[in-house]
């Protein structure tokens, strides 16, 4: 039964990712496993601590991880297909996200004061995932 959940739910979370611009299946698995880890973590941690502040801060943490893996994700896809716009389309987009990124902890640590730790361990989740991800890659080989 929960195997079927499980792969419905790939199903509808792989045609998202091809809407969205995912063309690569190993690109798609890794930008999918983050997308599960970041929610998946958040959603038990909020449930666990009763929604306390520290899972708040968690919660930002995963969401900015999970919109810059994204974003990075699609954009190196499209980079390495299309070589025409080069390092300096990269380079514009990552000083963009890099600011918009800094805005964002700027905000979160200096405005709202979140639990520092919450927060950390929420941008963690990029690890876990490609840790995690490239061992299961490396165990079907």
């Amino acid at each position: 039964m929960e195997k079927k959940v499980l792969g419905r739910m790939n199903q509808r979370l792989e045609r998202l990712l091809v809407w969205g611009g995912f063309d690569k299946p190993d690109v798609r698995i890794v930008v999918r496993n983050q997308i599960y880890v970041s929610l998946g973590t958040s959603l038990v941690i909020m449930l666990v601590t009763l929604f306390s502040r520290w899972s708040f801060a968690y919660l930002a943490g995963a969401m900015l991880a999970l919109v810059n893996f994204w974003t990075l994700a699609r954009v190196v896809q499209s980079l390495v297909h299309d070589r025409s716009k080069g390092p300096y389309l990269l380079f514009v987009i990552f000083m963009g996200k890099m600011t918009l990124s800094g805005l964002v902890l700027w905000w979160l640590i200096g405005v709202e004061r979140v639990p520092h730790w919450g927060l950390i361990a929420g941008l963690g989740t990029v690890v876990v995932n490609i840790t995690a991800t490239g061992l299961v890659q490396l165990g079907k080989k």
